[in-house]
């Protein structure tokens, strides 16, 4: 009998004994499958350190097999990748080793991505040179990204699957105000950049043939606040954005753009950064865990890549698969950020690029009830004929939010002036091209956007933090956009991923700050005409007409004054119990689906 079809992984510590066959939890086959086991076969397959073995189930094809006569049986779920390509990144250790084998395990021809060469060398040994082979590849460099995909193209013929598997952590800075810009860009240049490439190149390889898998490794931090540092959790949040985007984009090509979002696991990775080992770090994660009496191991991640990557999730897109046993939906309460205790007075607005548009407009607000006001910006004309207008109580500080040393004059200077610091409004933000795809996108356009949207978000928390926190209070508030809650509006991928990353440091921010008494929250506008897209008023006129008519809130038009209200909302008091919100600022626009709408319409 010919062995062609790999069914289910199972990992045990020893062989099955015969002739009793065991099952995952060592329980007896019940009777309704003892039809089946003339058919089922185990193969053992042991893993580098000698100790852990993994076995592979098989059984020839359901066809030859219809004898089995207990209705009450489904057939068995084969997933296949015979035939297919696979590309992995981060494959030479970890979730994308175990992930390679796996893939090969079932059929596909994988090509490994790494920068540890001996690793991935040694991985593809493992699995045989006519199934693997390895590419070095920095994944936060285009031309690596590039010659990795080529190179399976030109090796195989095709790429049907790219597994953005890369990414690193930061360092173990629990605090904002400990952070370095470095730091940041370092975390987001990996785990951001690296699979926007991914994407990118795999997308350009697929296209044409219009079919495709796309996967990328997220986190349980792309849902959560305070289950690990600020940079990470931005970072996985702004991958679950870009998946999002990518599938609306790619969707009409075929091809299927998904994440994995684990709970924490022991890899490599995680144990070097924790600087403890497997046992040690898989007891604690437990003791946190929702689901008990299991570990998360590395295979069940790499199984669920297989079913997004096999025709079994042949109509899966934009989705984030969680592997959480449930954390997700409990609050873990981590509280792992400490603060020291000293006190600081101080209470005013900052709001940057508060200039024009939004943050103009915000400015006045604020000044009409009551507040001393900081405008802060790099349109120095704009800025200062604002401040002149609201008088003594406001003034015009320069700032280039990209810019450490800008935000950390912005923040000494307002207590210097003021000496209060009480509202933090990070609303400085730039635009991608508009309809700009995956494939014409350049790296240095996606630095630029995440510069300004991200980074400066993250640099204006910081500072605010720095001075709120010894005090024990503040509101530290952010401007995303309604693209963190329904992907595929005008806005780019690189502008959409920078706004989930906004909204993943909302929600971390959220939680290690309140424990000082600082409220951390995001506004989320649906479109709006500002000077930045609108520059004269026959552009505003028509484009709040186009608005309005993609609108779900018919006979009201959003102008830069109701996010300013939403902004007074959540600085003052009335709204004192609110932290680690998205206020989504949409007449209910995220909540319908517009292409099952153009249907309704066009039938009626």
């Amino acid at each position: 009998m010919v062995l062609n079809k790999p069914m289910m992984q199972v990992t045990r510590e020893h062989l099955p004994v015969a002739p009793q066959v065991l099952l995952k939890d060592d329980k007896p086959l019940t009777e309704s499958y003892k039809s089946r086991l003339s058919h089922l076969h185990c193969q053992r397959i042991v893993g580098n350190n000698g100790k852990r073995s993994c076995f592979i189930f098989y059984l020839s094809s359901h066809k030859e097999h219809n004898d089995v006569k207990d209705p009450t049986v489904p057939p068995p779920l084969v997933l296949t990748l015979e035939g297919k390509v696979a590309l992995i990144t981060g494959g030479a250790s970890g979730i994308g080793q175990c992930t390679a084998k796996v893939f090969a395990h079932h059929g596909a021809k994988v090509v490994i991505a790494d920068i540890q060469d001996d690793l991935g060398h040694s991985v593809c040994e493992d699995i045989g040179s006519s199934n693997c082979s390895y590419v070095h590849c920095n994944v936060t460099d285009e031309d690596q990204i590039k010659n990795a995909v080529d190179k399976a193209v030109a090796t195989h013929g095709k790429l049907d699957i790219m597994f953005n598997n890369a990414g690193i952590v930061d360092a173990d800075k629990a605090r904002i105000i400990d952070y370095d810009k470095s730091d940041f860009d370092r975390v987001l240049s990996v785990n951001v950049t690296g699979v926007f490439l991914g994407i990118k190149h795999a997308a350009r390889v697929m296209v044409p043939a219009r079919s495709g898998s796309i996967i990328s490794t997220s986190s349980v931090s792309s849902t959560v606040g305070a289950a690990a540092t600020h940079a990470y959790c931005a970072s996985k949040h702004a991958v679950l954005g870009l998946t999002r985007n990518a599938a609306v984009e790619l969707g009409q090509f075929g091809i299927r753009v998904n994440c994995l979002s684990p709970y924490a696991l022991a890899t490599p990775l995680a144990t070097g950064f924790v600087g403890v080992n497997d046992e040690e770090l898989e007891k604690a994660m437990s003791a946190l865990a929702n689901l008990k009496g299991v570990f998360l191991k590395a295979e069940d991640v790499a199984n669920a890549a297989l079913y997004l990557a096999s025709e079994e999730g042949r109509y899966v897109s934009g989705h984030n698969l969680f592997i959480d046993g449930g954390f997700t939906v409990v609050n873990p309460s981590f509280r792992m950020f400490q603060y020291p205790d000293d006190s600081l007075a101080g209470k005013v607005a900052i709001i940057t690029g508060g200039a024009s548009g939004i943050g103009a407009s915000t400015a006045c607000l604020f000044h009409e009830n009551g507040a001393k006001v900081v405008i802060a910006d790099i349109q120095d004309n704009k800025g200062e004929a604002l401040a002149r207008k609201l008088g003594e109580s406001a003034c015009y500080i320069h700032c280039d939010v990209t810019t450490e040393d800008d935000i950390r004059n912005l923040t000494d200077t307002t207590i210097s002036k003021y000496g209060k610091l009480d509202v933090m409004h990070n609303n400085a933000g730039i635009l991608d091209r508009t309809l700009s795809t995956i494939l014409d996108v350049t790296k240095s356009e996606i630095d630029q956007v995440i510069g300004v949207n991200l980074v400066g978000a993250l640099l204006g928390a910081k500072h605010a933090a720095r001075v709120m926190a010894p005090q024990r209070k503040g509101c530290i508030l952010f401007t995303t956009s309604a693209c963190t809650a329904i992907a595929g509006l005008l806005s780019g991928n690189a502008y959409a991923v920078s706004k989930y990353g906004v909204l993943g440091l909302t929600k971390n921010l959220a939680a290690e700050l309140g424990h000082y008494g600082i409220r951390v929250n995001c506004i989320s506008p649906y479109g709006v005409a500002t000077p930045m897209i609108a520059p004269n008023e026959t552009e505003v006129r028509n484009m709040e007409q186009s608005l309005t008519a993609m609108g779900n809130l018919k006979g009201e038009i959003l102008k830069p004054e109701g996010l300013a209200y939403a902004a007074l909302y959540l600085a003052s008091d009335e709204a004192n119990y609110v932290s680690g919100l998205n206020l989504v600022l949409d007449g209910g626009f995220s909540i319908v689906n517009p292409t099952i709408m153009k249907a309704f319409n066009l039938i009626h």
